[in-house]
């Protein structure tokens, strides 16, 4: 795996002491790491892991904590700002719209994620053939997914910009993204391609499961 471990852990008890994430959300991206994660392989041909956090106000993070641990900018915008920190990590805030609208109870004035990005930087064969079993996996696993771009058209948000992407979405708060090929900082605007809305969070997916049972994806392909 490309990305370092270790690394991972220091950034995760970051968040965890700054109470950016609650116990469900740390226990996701913990997660990560195990032996048991279903897209291990696209985690390890990833060149970076990000964070993407939602928060109040971008101007109040304790931001020379994060350059004392070797935190850098790589990319700030209004309402924005990405740092990255060794291993292959980053972590991105923000306090303005990255989604698409969908049902949830969360309220702006707290901090929550969004999601996680599997940044797949290499845009050979070999790693597309990687990357374009995310979808099978989704189905083995009952996730939703979607996919973002054809590899012709770029998908563009965040002031960045990326071949393709696919979404995947495990439970109402579980959301990762994949992003495969090279990543272009563009400055002609944010972007129209925000992540889709989790399809666990809009009514055709809002049941009540019977005797405990979870309720899984009835559609598989968007």
């Amino acid at each position: 795996m490309k990305v370092n471990a270790p690394d991972l852990a220091i950034l995760s008890d970051i968040i965890k002491k700054e109470k950016f994430l609650n116990d469900e959300e740390l226990k996701i991206i913990s997660g990560l790491t195990k032996n048991d994660f279903s897209f291990a392989p696209q985690l390890a041909i990833a060149e970076s892991v990000h964070y993407h956090i939602h928060v109040p106000d971008i101007e109040k993070l304790p931001h020379e904590l994060f350059i004392s641990n070797n935190g850098i900018v790589e990319n700030r915008k209004e309402g924005y700002i990405k740092y990255g920190f060794p291993g292959g990590l980053k972590i991105i805030f923000s306090h303005i719209p990255v989604a698409q609208k969908e049902q949830s109870a969360k309220c702006f004035e707290q901090s929550w994620l969004d999601h996680i990005g599997i940044d797949i930087r290499s845009d050979n064969k070999e790693a597309y053939i990687i990357f374009q079993q995310i979808p099978f996996i989704a189905v083995q696993q009952d996730y939703f997914f979607k996919r973002q771009g054809d590899g012709l058209e770029a998908v563009k948000c965040c002031h960045m910009q990326v071949k393709e992407k696919y979404w995947v979405y495990a439970a109402k708060h579980i959301n990762y993204e994949f992003a495969f090929g090279p990543l272009v900082i563009h400055e002609n605007g944010f972007g129209i391609d925000l992540r889709p809305a989790n399809p666990f969070n809009n009514p055709v997916a809002e049941e009540i499961p019977c005797c405990g049972e979870q309720l899984k994806a009835k559609i598989f392909v968007n």
